[in-house]
């Protein structure tokens, strides 16, 4: 049985969807009469090869439990990416498994995976939880993060550090678009977690402390891990380019990680403008 919680999220993917996708991009005739943004519920039930009931009752949040095929079935009719696909399989509980709350939170990150990180000296990298918990660093990453050991509780998370710190704010350029990635893809993990207060309490808090984050959150974008390019401005030495990736490792009690390293971009002075910092400690914090 789905929880409440996760027929609510269904249903608001499903509106969303639906409303964003036109009647063109299907083959379908606009019309003169049309009323509703996007397509119309009986329209997507057509598509998909269901009765235009049985597609309400999704989206009214009923009790109901369509199968995978259904499911695939409505996301070919919504034109759903990969990723928003693998979204709404996982609201309905189709989704790949998942590690439970309770073993999350007690990731360990073992001494061997320390010592990897150790060894980067020019490269920030840092091992978050499945909530963005940082829960180990190298040096390095201070430049990024800033004093992540004086940091307490939820305070050290990723997200947090994007939206609530002012520090991230002033040195990372194009700010809000890595921003809207970040609840894209929060919003894709988050389905795994649903109902757990561990994982709602990260929600909850930027919820009622950063409106961009309400914002991007109430859209419902999903959106996988992917690699990169970061740029930020640094306060002492400039402009530091990282070409970025994320890797999923094991912690020592078999729960998943995902260890984030940042390499200095080819052809830029990234590399020699992060010796100096690593050189000089005092310099590292400065923003």
């Amino acid at each position: 049985m789905l929880s409440k919680n996760r027929r609510r999220e269904i249903a608001t993917f499903l509106r969303i969807r639906r409303a964003r996708l036109q009647p063109e991009q299907v083959g379908l005739p606009r019309g003169t009469r049309r009323r509703t943004p996007g397509l119309r519920r009986e329209e997507v039930a057509e598509l998909a090869g269901i009765s235009t009931e049985w597609y309400a009752w999704l989206e009214q949040m009923r009790d109901v439990h369509p199968s995978m095929d259904t499911l695939q079935r409505i996301a070919c009719a919504l034109r759903l990416e990969p990723d928003e696909q693998q979204h709404l399989l996982t609201l309905s509980g189709y989704g790949p498994e998942s590690v439970s709350g309770g073993l999350a939170r007690e990731a360990v990150v073992g001494s061997q995976l320390q010592r990897l990180m150790d060894q980067l000296v020019c490269c920030p990298a840092w091992i978050v939880g499945a909530r963005s918990d940082i829960l180990a660093w190298n040096r390095a990453a201070t430049v990024i993060h800033g004093d992540l050991a004086a940091m307490r509780g939820i305070e050290r998370n990723g997200v947090h550090q994007l939206f609530l710190n002012p520090r991230m704010r002033r040195m990372l350029v194009d700010w809000e678009d890595h921003a809207r990635d970040c609840v894209a893809k929060l919003r894709l993990t988050h389905a795994n977690y649903l109902d757990d207060p561990w994982f709602d309490e990260l929600i909850e808090l930027l919820l009622s402390r950063s409106p961009a984050f309400t914002e991007w959150w109430e859209e419902h974008d999903v959106r996988l891990p992917h690699d990169g390019v970061k740029l930020y401005e640094h306060p002492v030495v400039g402009r530091l380019s990282f070409d970025y990736a994320i890797l999923q490792v094991a912690g020592n009690n078999g729960v998943p990680l995902h260890l984030i390293t940042y390499v200095p971009t080819q052809d830029t002075q990234t590399q020699e403008r992060m010796d100096s910092l690593m050189r000089h400690p005092e310099r590292e914090l400065s923003a």
